[in-house]
């Protein structure tokens, strides 16, 4: 469930905020959402995390998921 939230914040930042918004082609809402998220300790699993999981095993947090994929196929097909 989503609540509408008003804050008070300076319009230098406001603008800077819009420029991220396009650049990363998300909401500003969602982009503060996401923040709150990962300051309270409450993210959403990562790309590397669904995909470890579909491989069933572990992964450090500094693997690169191009690298996991490729791994993967390369056992999968015996390259």
């Amino acid at each position: 469930m989503t609540t509408k939230l008003t804050l008070s914040i300076e319009h230098k930042t406001i603008e800077r905020a819009k420029i991220l918004s396009e650049k990363r082609g998300k909401s500003i809402s969602k982009i503060v959402e996401e923040y709150l998220n990962s300051i309270t300790g409450i993210n959403k699993p990562s790309a590397v995390d669904k995909l470890s999981g579909a491989l069933n095993r572990k992964v450090p947090a500094n693997t690169e998921w191009k690298e996991i994929k490729e791994n993967y196929l390369k056992k999968k097909y015996g390259v």
